[in-house]
């Protein structure tokens, strides 16, 4: 690139890194077959939908991806994060409803040194102006980013769009969501969420000499030459490679629900073996509580799970730092209910706190129950521990037949 006028030493200043470019494009391409597998329709979204259209690519200087999709995939999208995971691609905690944002770190997509992230958006559809219109589900988007809606006609049927080496599903017909979002396909600003400070004082000197914002074609299409064989890859290249992993979680785990199922499915995807510490029944008397079934019972119901490696007893708050010291676990997991209340624990493993299944809990089904007279409760109980024994007799049975 020529760096004759300072317009052009800008622009070559202010651009990403080849190998760094490279590696969103693969992060993309990564996300995409994830997405696939558990059927998320996604579009580009905001900066990443005006590049497919503008530059037929990422816009050089941005260092994000945007994405959105509707608010009936948000519950897989939660799902398909464990999947990402198997690429180095981790959620982070949220910081607005609504907003997944995923960085990815792995040196087999991006090289070393580099950090990369894609966010997620979750839309909501309602009428605005007598239109049918998806719009940001978190509030505080929505607020900022009152206008930047796309109406429903607009955005169906999807349209492929050739994004650098590979493509990317967009918005059909992108003019009225442009128009209202302010975005222009005839000139250009410049942004960045990491670094950015220390071009303002150059752009506005590029003000004062008409040279911003930019109109100068080959910047305005400007794309990174990035071959599809350095992206397309066979997905098994972009694996973290890593050594095995110990998950560590705990609970009562009492009247076991699909609560509990859909959570020990998420931790077990986080490592090579999940390890769960159970509430004994005198730790949960000096809780106050009182659970339904026995300490050795919720161990057998949860030994009897695909997802579960080993169940051991908990017996006091304190004894998790030498839990995880003792079995060299590298994870610890648990309910979002529970968010920010062991970060103390990080200074020896990674912590994280996973949403929780809305509309479940155990303390909804002994609420319930608790409205059921007490013979009927006998019988039920009756009934629970005699199928917890079929249960128990049918996990043996499968596991000696494998």
């Amino acid at each position: 690139m020529s760096t004759e006028n300072p317009l052009d030493s800008f622009i070559e200043d202010v651009i990403l890194p080849k190998r760094m470019m490279r590696g969103y494009y693969r992060l993309l391409y990564i996300f995409q077959h994830v997405m696939n597998q558990y059927d998320i329709e996604f579009f580009a979204h905001s900066g990443t939908m005006l590049g497919a259209v503008r530059h037929k690519g990422i816009i050089p200087w941005d260092d994000d991806l945007d994405v959105m999709i509707e608010e009936s995939f948000e519950d897989l999208l939660i799902e398909a994060s464990t999947e990402l995971e198997r690429y180095g691609i981790m959620l982070k905690e949220m910081e607005h409803d609504h907003l997944y944002q995923f960085k990815c770190s792995n040196p087999n997509v991006v090289g070393n040194g580099y950090y990369l992230q894609i966010d997620v958006f979750i839309g909501k559809r309602e009428v605005i102006g007598g239109d049918l219109v998806l719009h940001y589900k978190s509030p505080k988007f929505k607020q900022w980013f009152s206008k930047r809606f796309i109406r429903i006609e607009d955005l169906y049927p999807l349209k492929t769009y050739e994004f650098g080496p590979i493509t990317v599903k967009g918005v059909g017909n992108p003019t009225n969501y442009f128009n209202n979002s302010g975005f222009d396909l005839d000139t250009a600003i410049v942004a960045r969420h990491q670094g950015f400070d220390k071009f303002l004082p150059v752009i506005e000197a590029l003000k004062q000499q008409g040279l911003y914002p930019i109109t100068n074609h080959y910047s305005l299409h400007y794309r990174h030459k990035i071959a599809q064989r350095y992206v397309a890859q066979p997905i098994e290249n972009y694996l973290l490679q890593r050594e095995s992993r110990t998950v560590i979680t705990y609970g009562t785990f009492d009247l076991f629900h699909v609560g509990h199922v859909r959570l020990l499915k998420r931790l077990r995807a986080l490592g090579d073996r999940l390890i769960v510490g159970v509430s004994s029944d005198e730790f949960n008397l000096s809780k106050g509580k009182k659970s339904f079934y026995s300490f050795a019972e919720r161990k057998e119901i949860l030994e009897a799970t695909d997802y579960v490696d080993s169940v051991f007893a908990e017996n006091d708050w304190e004894q998790k730092r030498g839990d995880i010291i003792r079995y060299k676990a590298s994870i610890f997991g648990m309910g979002d209910d529970w968010s920010g209340e062991f970060d103390s624990l990080k200074d020896i493993c990674d912590v994280v706190y996973l949403p929780r299944t809305e509309e479940v809990s155990t303390t909804d089904i002994k609420n319930a129950l608790a409205k059921i007279s007490e013979q009927d409760v006998e019988q039920l109980e009756s009934s629970l521990h005699a199928a917890l024994e079929v249960v128990s007799s049918l996990a043996n049975s499968v596991k000696g037949h494998r």
